[in-house]
């Protein structure tokens, strides 16, 4: 059986989140620093069923400790530990195309991780986190993404593609895929909530996102 046995009802929240870590989340983790394209196939039925099974037992146990609390920290942490650790040390190398490149594959990761991460936690989602009202699991990684990652590095990325949208401009070739998908990454990070992002990476975002609509004039004029 993958992963081993379905988790006992007494498992208690070291014993459920040592099974994600070295199950769920190393495995991710491995995919996407081995710079694999990930797809929906990372888990089957049955990995999923034995971490949201693990999920659940802790959420129904008795704890004084708070378990469900616990849970809901532990996953923020997982993605400041990841996005410290490993996130960030890569684009910091990383200039120019290569930057943005890097960029956009590090949110398609993040958002993969995202999701499996929610779907192992859902039942958490279910009762916990609206009864508490703390911001959801989608919220929450999304929020930690923006203000670890985007707030460091927006001003390169702006720069970057508006001169790359520029180069196009003038009649140069350019990567429109990538530009194309940072554009749609910034109007994602642009349209959140304001009171809760920095104002100026926001008016870098919607300058972007302004600047598509003669960018995708551009790519259909020069597809005609």
């Amino acid at each position: 059986m993958a992963g081993g046995a379905a988790p006992q009802k007494d498992i208690t929240f070291d014993e459920c989140w040592s099974i994600l870590q070295e199950e769920a989340i190393n495995k991710m983790v491995n995919i996407f620093e081995a710079e694999e394209q990930p797809n929906d196939k990372i888990f089957d039925s049955e990995e999923y069923m034995r971490f949201y099974t693990a999920v659940y037992h802790v959420c129904c146990s008795y704890s004084p400790d708070n378990w469900n609390q616990k849970l809901y920290d532990q996953y923020k942490k997982t993605f400041e530990d990841y996005i410290s650790s490993k996130v960030l040390p890569s684009l910091r190398e990383k200039s120019d195309e290569n930057l943005l490149r890097e960029f956009s594959r590090r949110w398609k990761n993040h958002k993969t991780m995202t999701k499996w991460l929610s779907m192992f936690l859902y039942y958490l989602s279910r009762y916990y986190i609206p009864s508490k009202r703390l911001p959801s699991l989608v919220e929450s990684s999304h929020s930690i993404f923006y203000n670890l990652v985007y707030r460091e590095i927006h001003e390169q990325v702006h720069d970057i593609t508006m001169s790359m949208i520029d180069r196009e401009r003038k009649g140069e070739q350019i990567d429109q895929a990538m530009v194309s998908e940072v554009i749609n990454i910034c109007e994602e990070m642009g349209s959140g909530n304001a009171s809760k992002h920095d104002a100026n990476s926001i008016d870098e975002a919607l300058v972007l996102v302004e600047a598509t609509s003669s960018f995708t004039g551009l790519r259909l004029a020069g597809n005609a």
